[in-house]
Order: C-alpha cells, then structure tokens, then sequence
C-alpha cells in the first residue's frame, strides 16, 4: 500500500529530524553553556549512546513480544516527556538525566521504526531493498534539515531548541493515532502477487542456512555494523580537527556534511534503480558499498587540498548508499515475522555502538600514533569486514 509507505516515510523524516536538531548541540551546550569540561560533555554523550542501545533493544524486543503500536507510543511518550522538561529546566547534571532518558526513548521509537520498515518490506511487492534505500535516503534528508534549522534556532532560543522537537514527536504521536490501522495492515497487493505475505507459520531461514551457520550470519553482521559505524563516526568527531589542524574552517569542515546530503540525493535513486537489479546478493552488494568506504579514507592522509575533502566525502557517500540501508534490508530477510523487531535492533545497538565508541577509540590511536595511522586502520578493518561479509551464507 502506498498511503503505509508514506506514513511510514513521513515517521521517518520527522524522527531523523528530531535527531538532527538534538545531536549537533549537545556538546556545545554542556561545554559552553552548563560550563562543563569537554570530557564531561564526551562522556555524557557516551551514556546517552548507550541508553539509547538499551533502548534499541528492549524496543525490539516490545515489537515482537507486546505490540508494535505500543511500543512506538512509548518511545514517543518517553521522548516527549525528556523534551519538555529540558525546554523549562535545562541545568546542570538534570539536563544529562533528562539527555538520557531522551537517548533511551529515542531508542526504542526507532527500533519499532525499523521493524515496522521490514514488516512493510517483507510483505511488498518486488525488490525491497527499493524500500530500505527510501528509508534511508528519508532519514538523511531530516537529519539535514534538522541540523541546518538547529544552528539558527539554538543561537536565538535555548528553549525552542529543545521545545520544537516535542511539537515534531506530538505530531508523530497523532499520525499514529489516526494512521496505525494503515501502519499495521497486511499489504492486498502482495497477497494476489507470487510474493504472498508470509504468516506466523513462514519458514524460518535459520532452519534453511542451519543453526550454526545462522550465528555465524549474524555475528558477521553484528561485527560489519559496528566496524563500518566505528569508521564513519570519525567525520562526525575528529576529522573536525584534523581539518582545522590543516588551516580549515569550521564552516569548510560543515560544508562536506552539505555536499554529503546533497548527493546522496542524487546518489540513492541511482542504487534504487540500477544496483538492486545488477547486484542479486544483499551481502555483494555490502562488500562492495564497504570497500568502496574503506577506499575513501586513503584520500585523506596528507590532504591538503579541500577538494581531496569533498572527493573522499563524495566516495564515501557512494559507498554508505549501498550498505546502510542494506543491512537492514540483509537482517529483515534472516527474520520471521515473530523476531523481525528484534532483528532490527542488532543494526540500532551495534550501529549505536559504533557511533559512541568511534570518536573515542580514533582519538586514542591518533594520540599514541597519528592522523594517518587512523585512516589507514580504518581502511584496513573495513576491507576486512567487507571479505568476512561474503562467507554470510543468504537464503535465495
């Protein structure tokens, strides 16, 4: 059904919005505002980041187990509590009890987000990875406009910065309210294609791959989420002061996020259209997309050149738009209808982990070593994990 997609598109947008407008400031607030040292404001995020698995987790696990409907309320409700409380009381250390509280509820929402996107794959018509590359393609689109409207709002109200996502998730709440029949309903077209919607008694692929093989799938997976996520945080932490540390702007080093959002603009419908009917194999096409970023991080290591900067944000986008929403798309085909929650929640948590563990653990080797050992490090692992991704034994 078209009208469940867009709904679901529109939950999408507006949560990854939230995050955009929440995410930039944090750091700056604790440390400029509540003046707190940068290791407190670092360690604070680490916490947020790890409620948020914890989140991710139990989020999963309510999907599959109580109701997905709920367990989106919840998130929701969790969420929107932490917001307003921090628009009228943002002091220090309740702000950072309020931070992750957020983190936790944040991370529940969004796990039954994913679930419900692979509820919805499942049951559709034709290839659907079309859907997951629409997901994520929606969630960076938010992010982007989340993240631009913040630095104009955090400048002229402290509290509209926090205030304005309660409206976003309020809005959230009443389309799930008004929508969730849509949201839970079995797609009619799927049932009249050769691709009927498989009920509780689908066959499971772990019987197909077989037990053992099945946890090696999945350990794989798991390790691949977490070694690309690790990777990719390095631009959103400490390449801001590699580049400062080479005579860049601050406003340089933000415009690459600019030139990220905007081609994969271009770049994500391209993988909609021709990659999904080159590429049989999820797993192919994660090795590819994961090799492709590894490359993009040799450009980096002596740059000093800016345009070197907005080639390696540009490969690196190339290959982020074939394996981010594609992991998802790989865990939802491992997945029956009874676990596809929970199954979800392994891309959010180890994802999560990769992005609070990836600053600090790329800040310690530049320290003990340097700027280039880190990249090529990272290049390294990600070459790696794209190779251990082949022997994932997929189901046809």
């Amino acid at each position: 059904m078209k009208s469940q997609r867009m709904w679901l598109l529109t939950l999408n947008v507006v949560f990854n919005l939230v995050m955009g407008f929440i995410l930039p400031v944090n750091t700056i607030f604790i440390n400029k505002n509540l003046h707190q040292p940068l290791t407190v404001a670092g360690f604070a995020l680490m916490i947020y980041s790890l409620l948020m698995m914890l989140g991710n987790a139990l989020g999963g696990i309510l999907f599959d187990k109580f109701s997905r409907r709920k367990t989106l309320y919840i998130g929701y409700f969790i969420s929107v509590i932490s917001l307003l409380i921090m628009s009228f009381h943002h002091v220090w250390p309740t702000y950072v009890i309020l931070l992750v509280t957020l983190g936790f509820g944040m991370g529940i929402a969004y796990t039954a987000i994913s679930g419900y996107t692979a509820f919805v794959a499942e049951q559709s018509v034709g290839d659907s990875r079309i859907i997951f590359n629409n997901m994520y393609l929606a969630s960076n689109i938010g992010i982007a406009v989340g993240s631009t409207a913040v630095g104009i709002i955090f400048n002229n109200s402290i509290f509209l910065t926090f205030f304005i996502p309660v409206l976003f998730f309020l809005i959230c709440i009443v389309i799930l309210f008004l929508k969730s029949d849509v949201l839970d309903s079995v797609n009619e077209d799927a049932t009249k294609s050769n691709k009927p919607y498989k009920d509780s008694n689908q066959v499971n692929p772990r019987d197909i791959i077989g037990n053992n093989r099945f946890i090696l799938n999945m350990v794989i997976i798991c390790f691949a989420i977490f070694a690309v996520w690790m990777g990719y945080s390095q631009w959103d932490s400490n390449m801001s002061i590699y580049m400062l540390n080479k005579g860049f702007s601050t406003r340089q080093y933000g415009f690459i996020f600019t030139v990220n959002a905007g081609s994969l603009l271009i770049i994500q419908p391209i993988v909609n259209r021709v990659i999904s009917k080159i590429i049989k194999y999820l797993k192919v096409q994660i090795f590819v997309g994961t090799v492709i970023m590894g490359l993009s991080f040799l450009l980096l290591p002596g740059a000093n050149n800016y345009s070197l900067f907005i080639i390696s944000m540009l490969i690196l986008t190339v290959g982020e738009s074939l394996v981010f929403p594609t992991i998802p798309a790989l865990l939802s085909k491992m997945s029956t209808d009874k676990n596809r929650g929970t199954y979800q929640s392994f891309y959010t948590i180890f994802g999560s982990l990769g992005r609070a563990l990836g600053p600090y653990v790329g800040s310690v080797v530049v320290t003990v070593m340097s700027f280039a050992n880190m990249f090529f490090g990272i290049t390294i692992i990600m070459i790696l994990m794209a190779v251990l991704m082949l022997l994932v034994k997929e189901t046809d």
